[in-house]
């Protein structure tokens, strides 16, 4: 009986994990990488983070230590841990992907989309330098990147060997309603 009561415990605290809802949830798509227009830039991908005082950055950056910052609990599932956070009408998800986060941050979702974030009060800027980001035009985007995009999302990318054995991938996907971008992820993840 005390074994059939963890049982039910487990499977009952495995079907109320929290699954990230909202713009944040496309982290889950898996025909984003087969059905988006991918492209190789030179452009630099690397973001600049900052919360409240803090700055942060991706692969080296604690999700765990960014929610205490934050003064908000870290969210999770089977596949990634997150948290959200909504400042001036725009939510903010940043994620830690099980599989290769090992809890540092590896992806930020950024939409206005309405959904139902934490409330931060403090300042949230995420930026990649004179990169055209959310509410920017799908021409801004043509420009920036020279090359127009033909899908309604789209992906740059740039690797850069950072050692002999290891390469570090940074990308930005937009999703694009119409002329304009809905919401973008930006990730960087780092193989041998």
């Amino acid at each position: 009986m005390k074994y059939l009561l963890v049982l039910l415990i487990l499977i009952v605290n495995t079907c109320i994990a929290d699954a990230m809802k909202g713009f944040g949830a496309k982290y889950y798509d898996e025909d984003t990488e087969t059905y988006s227009d991918t492209q190789n830039t030179d452009k630099d991908l690397i973001p600049d983070i900052l919360i409240g005082s803090h700055i942060y950055k991706l692969e080296s950056s604690s999700l765990g230590n960014l929610a205490k910052n934050a003064g908000v609990k870290v969210n999770e599932d089977n596949q990634a841990d997150w948290i959200c956070l909504k400042s001036k009408g725009i939510n903010y998800w940043f994620i830690s992907d099980k599989e290769m986060g090992d809890g540092d941050l590896t992806t930020i979702a950024i939409a206005k989309d309405g959904s139902s974030c934490t409330p931060y009060k403090g300042e949230i800027r995420v930026g990649i330098k004179n990169t055209p980001m959310l509410e920017t035009s799908k021409d801004k985007i043509s420009s920036y990147f020279s090359h127009e995009p033909k899908k309604d999302m789209v992906m740059y990318y740039k690797e850069v060997k950072t050692s002999d054995e290891y390469t570090q991938g940074n990308s930005i996907q937009y999703y694009l309603k119409g002329e304009h971008v809905q919401g973008l992820f930006i990730s960087q993840g780092t193989t041998n």
